[in-house]
C-alpha cells in the first residue's frame, strides 16, 4: 500500500489527581493514487508507518515507564475524501502482565473481608482458650457469634487443563486446609473455597492463543476452620466402661440420670468442678498451598 504522506493533527493529555494519565495523538495519512485504485486499504501498512505496530510503545512526550500505547483506531474516507485516513492512538497505563502472553502472565490478586456467623463453643480467658459455660460449668447450647473472614482471589492462565499445579491440581483442593504456614497465617487457617476455570481464546499481537483462565477463592479464619468442641456429653467412661452421667437429687435423695450434657475432662472422664475440656477436631484435608497459589507480588 503506497501512503504519499502522514501528517499529525493534534495532541492531548489529561491527567487528574487520583487519576489516571491520558493522552491522545491524531494523524491525518494521504493515500497514493496508485494505492486507492488498485489495492485495498492496508490497515497494519498505516500503523507500522505512524510506528503504533506494538502496544506499550512509549509516548514521545511522557516520560513514564507505566504509561504506553494502548489503542489505535483507523477511520476511512476521513472529511469524505477518499484519499484520507484519520489514525488516532491513545495512551494511558499498562501494567507488564498486560504486555505478555496470556499463559506468560503472573497470578492476579485481591482481598476482601465479609461478616460470617460462626457457633459460639469457646471463650478466651486471656491467651487460654476455654468452653462456654454458665457459673455452675454446664454448657450453653445453640449461640453464635460473628467472625470475619477475608476472601483472597487469585487468577491466573494455564496452557493446560492438568498442568502441574493447574487446574485440575486446584479443583483437587478445594475445601481443604494450608498444611503450613501460608502468606504469614498458621496452619489451618486458610481454606479453598472454589475454583471457577474457563476455556478461552483471547487474540493477542494477531495471534489467537487458547488457555484455561482459573479464579481461585481462598478464605482465611482468624480462629482456623478446625473445630473447637467442648468435651460435653450425657455419658462418661469409669473402669474402660461406658456409663450414664447422673446427678444427685437432694430433695429425694437419688442419683438421677443428668437432663445436660456434662462436663468431661478429654480422657473421656466427668469434670463437674471445672470447665470441660476442648476437642480440637479438623474436618477438612489439608494440602500445601505455596505450590497451587505462590504469593501476591511485591511492590
Amino acid at each position: 500500500m503506497g501512503i504519499a504522506s502522514s501528517t499529525e493533527l493534534a495532541r492531548t493529555f489529561e491527567n487528574e489527581l487520583g487519576g489516571q494519565p491520558k493522552a491522545v495523538r491524531t494523524w491525518a495519512v494521504t493515500l497514493s493514487d496508485d494505492t486507492l485504485q488498485n489495492n485495498p486499504t492496508a490497515h497494519g501498512a498505516v500503523i507500522t508507518a505512524l510506528g503504533l505496530d506494538n502496544y506499550g510503545t512509549a509516548h514521545p512526550d511522557i516520560a513514564n515507564a507505566y504509561v504506553g500505547l494502548r489503542k489505535a483506531t483507523i477511520t476511512e474516507r476521513y472529511s469524505d475524501s477518499p484519499y484520507h485516513i484519520l489514525v488516532v492512538a491513545e495512551y494511558g497505563v499498562i501494567s507488564a502482565n498486560e504486555l505478555l502472553a496470556p499463559t506468560s502472565r503472573t497470578a492476579e490478586w485481591s482481598f476482601e473481608s465479609k461478616p460470617s456467623q460462626v457457633a459460639a463453643l469457646y471463650y478466651w480467658d486471656g491467651t487460654t482458650r476455654r468452653a462456654l459455660t454458665n457459673s455452675a460449668f454446664d454448657y450453653y447450647e445453640g449461640l453464635t457469634t460473628e467472625e470475619l473472614i477475608v476472601i483472597a482471589k487469585v487468577t491466573k492462565n494455564y496452557s493446560d487443563f492438568d498442568a502441574a499445579n493447574g487446574p485440575q491440581d486446584l479443583i483437587n483442593a478445594t475445601n481443604k486446609l494450608n498444611s503450613g504456614l501460608y502468606l504469614g497465617c498458621p496452619v489451618h487457617t486458610w481454606k479453598v473455597a472454589g475454583v471457577n476455570t474457563e476455556y478461552v481464546t483471547e487474540i493477542y499481537n494477531n495471534v489467537a492463543h487458547q488457555y484455561w483462565r482459573t479464579t481461585s477463592e481462598l478464605q482465611f479464619r482468624q480462629s482456623t476452620w478446625n473445630l473447637f468442641l467442648p468435651d460435653v456429653g450425657w455419658n462418661f467412661i469409669a473402669g474402660g466402661q461406658k456409663r450414664r452421667a447422673m446427678v444427685f437429687d437432694f430433695e429425694n435423695g437419688e442419683w438421677v440420670a443428668s437432663a445436660n450434657p456434662v462436663g468431661l475432662n478429654g480422657s473421656g472422664g466427668m469434670n463437674f468442678t471445672a470447665t470441660p475440656f476442648i476437642n480440637e477436631r479438623r474436618v477438612c484435608e489439608e494440602v500445601n498451598f505455596s505450590p497451587l497459589f505462590g504469593t501476591p507480588p511485591t511492590v
